[in-house]
């Protein structure tokens, strides 16, 4: 009887996995990099290579890696598991490298943030209401420029400023906060706020209890009203036009912040060039 090679079966598994789009610099849970793919933000990108390795760069100089590879091999991808740990496997389950850091069962969420650290939230804590969206990740018929649909805890996103992925657009309308899909022009959630007179200074803020807040000056106008341990948040407008937040932080490739990082966060790993 006759048996599937190893690059049969890894086709076939990697067939059922969720793919992603080579703008973005967000992984989600049970999603992954194959070799050739990439995150980028920016001047930085994180990229799987066919020897295993996984690589960050500024520009086109490494600054960060994995010292594990695996030479001659192309079968190998990153993934980010239920359990918030990021690992680099071949063969479809040997694990070749992995951040070492693991959580309670959930989603997560791993950042290519703007200042070139790579970093996992989670779990998922809250997201909008709104049913999925008429995208997903396999809808890649129109490539957006790269654009900001993250928002870390500690940061404002003010009345002029907007999250957008892809067709998804979060912004505010006279202080309503709304998830806009910009080729039907469909609301498809708001806050319901709005501010009776005077002019108004409305702000999207993410505390690090993990609670997003729309703000008018010092009044609180909307709240999720879901907080959770303190320390780094991110909320992130998905693939499927819901917003949703994500902490705190399980590992960084570098220390974020010693006066919020909890000691039992994980950080580095690996190697740095």
């Amino acid at each position: 009887m006759a048996f599937p090679s190893i690059s049969f079966v890894f086709l076939c598994f990697f067939c059922f996995l969720p793919r992603l789009s080579l703008a973005d610099h967000v992984l989600y849970t049970d999603e992954i990099l194959m070799p050739g793919q990439n995150l980028t933000n920016g001047p930085y990108l994180l990229a799987m290579h066919h020897n295993c390795r996984l690589v960050l760069y500024n520009n086109t100089e490494p600054s960060w890696s994995t010292n594990a590879t695996a030479n001659g091999n192309s079968d190998c991808y990153l993934v980010l598991t239920q359990r918030g740990e990021l690992v680099v496997r071949r063969s479809v389950h040997y694990a070749l490298w992995s951040s070492g850091a693991r959580s309670k069962k959930g989603k997560y969420a791993l950042v290519l943030d703007a200042k070139g650290r790579i970093a996992i939230y989670g779990h998922r804590r809250w997201s909008t209401s709104n049913p999925n969206g008429l995208g997903g990740p396999d809808d890649l018929a129109i490539e957006e420029p790269a654009t900001e649909y993250v928002l870390q805890s500690g940061h404002r996103m003010l009345a002029g400023d907007k999250l957008r992925y892809k067709e998804y657009e979060l912004a505010f309308w006279r202080c309503n906060l709304v998830i806009n899909h910009t080729r039907s022009g469909r609301w498809l959630w708001q806050t319901n706020t709005k501010v009776a007179q005077g002019p108004a200074g409305c702000y999207l803020q993410l505390e690090s209890s993990g609670e997003l807040s729309v703000k008018n000056g010092a009044q609180r106008l909307w709240s999720s009203n879901k907080r959770t341990d303190s320390g780094l948040h991110l909320a992130v407008l998905m693939f499927d036009g819901r917003l949703a937040v994500y902490g705190p932080l399980v590992w960084s490739n570098v220390r974020m912040d010693d006066s919020i990082v909890a000691d039992a966060v994980t950080y580095g790993g690996s190697e740095y060039i």
